[in-house]
């Protein structure tokens, strides 16, 4: 960060308190529901809860993966 921010931090009277300020910046950037926001995400899964996600994602998608005819075709 200081190598990002090395020309803001030496204009600064107080280069400590300019390295503070910047990192406590980024620090408010860096959310996860900021980023979910940004990228239109619906849903943020708690992490005790990824392995249960998965393995529902798995077990709806698995039948996708065979071989041969679609089942789901065109409505008419």
């Amino acid at each position: 960060m200081e190598v990002a921010y090395r020309a803001e931090i030496e204009a600064a009277d107080d280069p400590e308190a300019k390295t503070a300020e910047i990192e406590a910046r980024v620090r408010g950037l860096t959310s996860p529901f900021r980023s979910a926001e940004a990228f239109v995400i619906e849903d943020i899964i708690d992490p005790a809860q990824t392995r249960a996600r998965l393995e529902e994602f798995v077990r709806l998608a698995a039948p996708l993966r065979m071989p041969g005819e679609t089942k789901v075709g065109y409505r008419p």
